[in-house]
């Protein structure tokens, strides 16, 4: 029984360690253009640039990574809103996160290869029509 209890404690340290977070860089595109931060309540996402409903300015570009195993879609999306409110944007125009989930790649992730990858980009935009919404939204 003590050695079923060993393994398990292995096999939790071991999914444990590999189920990291998700990790973000972001580079500014006009560092002269500087913004206070909003708030990620007020970041609203566009699958394209066509789908902005007004002029914007450009702030930064995002990229998020994390294991495609155990990162959703959804946590990728949520760090990139966090990273844009940081920035001072309103709007994000996300990429469709990109997931390298062969079989091989899943089994290589379970025993800590580190091959399973999930990769998501973006652009922190500034919508000056937005500036009422981002107000409310962050209750400033």
């Amino acid at each position: 029984m003590r050695s079923i209890a060993i393994r398990m404690l292995s096999i939790g340290v071991l999914v444990g360690s590999v189920a990291c977070g998700v990790k973000t860089k972001t580079t500014d595109i006009n560092p002269a253009l500087s913004r206070q931060p909003t708030c990620e309540n007020a970041i609203e996402i566009y699958e394209g640039r066509s789908d902005v409903p007004s002029s914007y300015s450009e702030l930064a570009w995002i990229e998020a990574s994390g294991n495609s195993v155990w990162t959703t879609d959804n946590q990728m999306r949520d760090e990139m809103k966090k990273r844009a409110a940081e920035v001072g944007a309103n709007g994000l125009i996300a990429n469709p996160v990109q997931q390298n989930k062969a079989g091989v790649s899943v089994i290589g992730e379970a025993i800590g290869a580190r091959t399973a990858t999930a990769r998501a980009t973006g652009l922190a935009i500034w919508m000056p029509d937005g500036a009422a919404r981002t107000r409310l939204a962050c209750g400033r």
